[in-house]
């Protein structure tokens, strides 16, 4: 039937729009972690009023025609959330404000999309009652559709914008095309009164709101669960989302295979006893699978993708099957047709509670590992009582058994990877774990998220110094700074022993890096709680946009470019942000670890800095051939350098810097002026290439390390102009004999 085509392309524009959405609403009040349930919380309960709203109209008109007017509804308010976005981005108003009328601007095309499905299905009941578990599945496979389709191509080739306008075009036609549907269709039963019917038992009520917090909150787990082995980009985290929602999907479509021959509260039963059991054993066979060790397969991207979708299925789509059969078991009783706006509207709100409540408060309160054994009891306790109702005490007392025996299993969980390291003290943080360690071999000490992303470490304090300390040397009196990133506290340490800063600012986007900076603070010079810094929590470029104050020198720390959403510090609306936040002389260094670009998203990088800033220089901060480090430096003059300021800066404890020891020795550093390119593609807000590319080039092999990096310096980087700097006592005659140099530190070899 053509309708559940309309149900499956619904399902699709709805994903597509919540992924636009929550990307631009995260452009508005901040890529943080609160940002993303703020979406969530205005998508779900915008959903669940619309829900509710239609599963009490429904009976009044044509059903077909109310859906087609709902979707046309939809297609008008999410066309009309990018400006209304764009427009709050521009207001003053406060950041609580502004995200409570983000929240409000969402409402107008989200509750008309939560009365979607209760039209469907009350279509669906008056053309013979059939399929109501399959029209839910459907929704669901739309949706993931919609994530794959939106992170595969729609988000960088159409763009972030353009794919909700898109998605509202789709919905527009759905829309129409049910109008045009109701006039054709001979529709009879809905002219008549209904027939009188009964409120469904209250059992089916507490079941759909536990099976709504507890699914969307196991949603949040997994995802948790899998940022502790994964490099967690965009395209990772779609995998965790599609495989879930396959899950779902395929719950409801073995509903409505058997809904005929077994009992609804039976599939409820069976569904959420078996499923708890199998959330126990999906904790198991991750940490067997994984050893909770950095995940890697293939030797190109897709052979990755492919190896971290068939791990993701191995753990996620049992659970997730078995617990989608839940509502639709619900969906598909006898005489519930009137009640299904509301039945669903209670699960989507029990959906809301259980995603904030389990990230926010569960998560940080119990620890994850806690907090699957939650989800297990859970859903085992709601299974055993449904087959106690069901008269099933045999069968009963075994899911009991088998629970509790799962409870302590996942409940005691291992805390890290067998190694050499101890964990100082672990935070359980809305980001992950954030840990501080400890070798036991050398005692050095690591900033650590998820096991396996390090902040940074003691062993590289000379490497993170010179981070803070090169751009603050190369302005000739810093007194207002802002470092963006906080990590150890080593790379804006340097400000603390700098005797021009008067006032320093770091943005660090994890509170609980913050905390693990201060047990750091005997090598970070006390940076987080000394008088002349200011240390603020939240998204960096979100802090850039709403404050007033003016810097001499910003420094951007080391960002994973594949990270979700990490590459918007990368785009050229990021940088007309900072320029306009730099004093008259100032400037803006970006540190970019090139063993994480390939050679196409470093140029991307470059040349989207220089489309804002004039003069773009190039700095080396490690000149390593495997892991190097580089500065990308933007002002509006050519650098002007004197040895006077050089010679006057105290020596950081405990560190000796050669590279930076003498004034004569600074240009051994430098690389060259990055030239504006006419033609050429860059990262912007609307097409964020980099996030979406670097994954794959990390998966290839195709980063500046090694050989590649070998290749680049030869043909590329050597070939740069020896302008943009202006050094006191440095000649241009030098620039062959300081390549040179570089190139024997990189590789081991002088070039000839």
């Amino acid at each position: 039937m053509l309708i559940y085509l309309l149900i499956f392309l619904s399902g699709a524009a709805a994903l597509v729009c919540e992924v636009s959405w929550s990307r631009q609403v995260g452009l508005v009040v901040g890529h943080t972690a609160q940002a993303a349930a703020l979406v969530l919380a205005a998508f779900f309960t915008g959903m669940a009023v619309g829900q509710f709203i239609g599963g009490r109209i429904v009976s009044r008109v044509n059903p077909l025609l109310g859906y087609g007017l709902a979707e046309l509804a939809v297609a008008w308010g999410g066309s009309l959330v990018p400006s209304l976005l764009a427009s709050i981005s521009e207001s003053d108003v406060g950041d609580s404000a502004m995200s409570l009328l983000c929240f409000v601007v969402l409402l107008p095309a989200t509750i008309p999309l939560g009365a979607t499905f209760p039209f469907v299905v009350e279509h669906l009941s008056q053309r013979g009652g059939g399929r109501i578990a399959l029209a839910y599945g459907l929704n669901t496979a739309g949706g993931l559709g919609g994530v794959v389709v939106a992170t595969a191509f729609l988000l960088v080739v159409v763009g972030v914008v353009t794919s909700s306008y898109l998605a509202a075009g789709v919905s527009a036609a759905c829309g129409l095309l049910a109008c045009f549907m109701s006039f054709r269709v001979q529709a009879i039963a809905h002219l008549s009164a209904p027939l009188p019917q009964d409120d469904p038992p209250a059992t089916f009520w507490v079941v759909a709101a536990l099976s709504g917090f507890g699914t969307l909150g196991l949603e949040v787990l997994y995802m948790r669960l899998f940022a502790l082995v994964f490099h967690n980009s965009t395209y990772t985290f779609g995998a965790v989302l599609a495989v879930f929602l396959a899950g779902l999907a395929l719950g409801a479509s073995l509903v409505a295979a058997v809904e005929r021959r077994l009992a609804p509260r039976t599939l409820m039963a069976a569904g959420c006893a078996t499923g708890a059991v199998a959330v126990a054993a999906s904790v198991v066979v991750f940490v067997r699978l994984t050893g909770l060790d950095y995940f890697a397969a293939g030797d190109t991207f897709a052979g990755y993708l492919g190896g971290a979708l068939g791990l993701v299925a191995a753990v996620v789509l049992p659970p997730a099957s078995l617990l989608g059969m839940t509502l639709p078991a619900i969906l598909a009783a006898k005489d519930v047709s009137r009640s299904v706006g509301r039945l669903v509207a209670v699960n989507t709100a029990g959906a809301v509670a259980g995603a904030i409540i389990v990230g926010f408060v569960l998560i940080p309160w119990l620890g994850l590992w806690a907090t699957f054994a939650f989800h297990v009891t859970l859903f085992g306790v709601v299974g055993i009582a449904l087959l106690l109702w069901d008269a099933r005490r045999n069968t009963a007392f075994g899911i009991a058994v088998a629970v509790a025996l799962g409870v302590v299993v996942v409940g005691s969980g291992p805390s890290q990877p067998p190694d050499n390291e101890e964990v100082v003290r672990r935070w359980e943080s809305a980001y992950g774990w954030i840990d501080v360690t400890r070798s036991r071999g050398d005692g050095v000490r690591w900033v650590r998220q998820n096991l396996h992303y390090r902040h940074g470490s003691t062993a590289s304090a000379t490497r993170e110094y010179r981070q803070g300390r090169l751009p603050l040397l190369l302005h000739p009196r810093p007194t207002d700074v802002a470092f963006l990133g906080l990590g150890t506290g080593l790379t804006a340490a340097p400000a603390v022993a700098d005797r021009d800063v008067e006032r320093a600012v770091v943005v660090e986007l994890i509170p609980e890096v913050v905390e693990a900076a201060r047990l750091l603070s005997d090598v970070n010079l006390g940076v987080v709680d000394h008088p002349k810094f200011e240390t603020r929590t939240g998204d960096a470029r979100h802090y850039l946009q709403r404050t007033d104050r003016r810097f001499d020198v910003v420094v951007a720390d080391l960002f994973v470019p594949w990270e979700s959403r990490a590459g918007y510090l990368y785009t050229v609306e990021f940088y007309e942000t900072v320029r306009h936040r730099l004093k008259p002389g100032g400037h803006f260094c970006q540190w970019l670890a090139l063993y994480q670009f390939s050679p196409e998203e470093f140029e991307l990088v470059a040349d989207s800095f220089a489309s804002v800033f004039p003069n773009v220089t190039l700095w080396w901060g490690q000149l390593d051939g495997h892991f190097p480090v580089m500065a990308i430096i933007g002002s509006e003059q050519p650098l002007a350098l004197s040895a006077d300021r050089w010679e006057a800066l105290p020596e950081l404890p405990g560190i000796a810097d050669t590279e930076l020891s003498r004034f004569a020795e600074l240009p051994s550093l430098y690389s060259g002026l990055w030239p504006l390119r006419s033609r050429r593609k860059l990262n912007t807000d609307e097409h964020p290439r980099l996030e979406f590319a670097a994954p794959i080039s990390r998966g290839s092999n195709r980063c500046l390390s090694g050989p590649t990096l070998r290749a680049y310096f030869d043909n590329v980087l050597v070939t740069l102009p020896d302008v943009g700097v202006r050094f006191a006592t440095h000649g241009g005659e030098d620039a062959i004999r300081r390549r040179a140099i570089q190139r024997l530190n990189l590789f081991g070899e002088v070039q000839k």
